[in-house]
């Protein structure tokens, strides 16, 4: 099972419905950029990466892709 989760207060909800028996594991992955933010260049560097991308990412249409 995979879902997403957000942190409140520093700690996570399963979302409604799920229960895990006592003494489950779970496996959590912490993003770098959570634990190390991205340096000037870096952040930079993605910026002019992602511009090329601005047009398409813009276009009619898209916004079916957001999320509330």
């Amino acid at each position: 099972m995979t879902c997403t989760v957000k942190v409140a207060k520093g700690t996570i909800q399963l979302p409604a419905g799920v229960q895990l028996p006592d003494g489950a594991e779970v496996e959590l992955t912490i993003p770098d950029a959570v634990t190390q933010p991205l340096a000037l260049h870096e952040s930079a560097e993605l910026r002019g990466k992602l511009a090329a991308w601005e047009e398409d990412w813009n276009a009619p249409g898209m916004e079916a892709y957001d999320r509330p």
